[in-house]
């Protein structure tokens, strides 16, 4: 009996190691080959073609700008809707970094420096004064840019109002407001009114 008890706890324990070296082992080359398809998996001819991209675009787009080309991305997985393949850039001085890319559906190439540009510039103060105009000065409000391709923007504000002055159309008016006359293309909005919180995302 005794002899049957310990063959068994053997037998457990022997299971128990390969199963956990087979983990071992196996999560790194996981993590490895995701990894080499989202950031690289490159042939040396898209590289060179990203890289011949990239400067041309660069130079042309911000001429006195001290750069380096650090990385790549391989959207295999087709993770991005307007874009397969992508360098990632370093400004040398001030050591932000964004995403050149062929955006697909305009046939052209584009960064995420000018998707901020447009948030900030166009579409945040227009974002204030609709707010301004429809619900009346805020709180606070807060229009933040994506970090990332294909991201979304923040827009939060905290009203004055109180619950009975605002109802579901006039929230969701925003909404299209953001959509349709600012095309704004994917956003996390969260409205904050007398102890109430209104979010969506698109």
């Amino acid at each position: 009996m005794y002899d049957k008890v310990v063959k068994g706890c053997s037998i457990f324990i022997f299971i128990v190691t390969i199963t956990v070296l087979a983990l071992i082992i196996a999560i790194p080359i996981l993590f490895s080959a995701f990894n080499a398809d989202f950031r690289g998996d490159l042939t040396k001819s898209e590289k060179k073609k990203i890289i011949s991209q990239t400067e041309q675009y660069l130079y042309e787009t911000y001429p006195t700008m001290k750069y380096e080309i650090f990385d790549f991305i391989n959207d295999n997985d087709e993770f991005y809707d307007n874009f397969e393949y992508a360098a990632m850039v370093r400004n040398t001085e001030t050591k932000e970094t964004f995403v050149v890319y062929e955006n697909m559906d305009k046939k052209q190439i584009e960064d995420t420096q000018e998707e901020e540009k447009f948030i900030n510039e166009q579409v945040k103060p227009k974002v204030i004064s609709y707010v301004n105009k429809t619900f009346g000065e805020p709180q606070s409000i807060i229009v933040r840019p994506p970090y990332e391709v294909d991201g979304q923007s923040t827009i939060f504000f905290h009203l004055n109002n109180k619950k009975e002055d605002i109802n579901e159309e006039m929230l969701q008016s925003f909404i299209d407001y953001l959509q349709d006359e600012l095309r704004v293309k994917h956003a996390n909005v969260s409205i904050l009114y007398d102890n109430e919180k209104w979010k969506r995302e698109f």
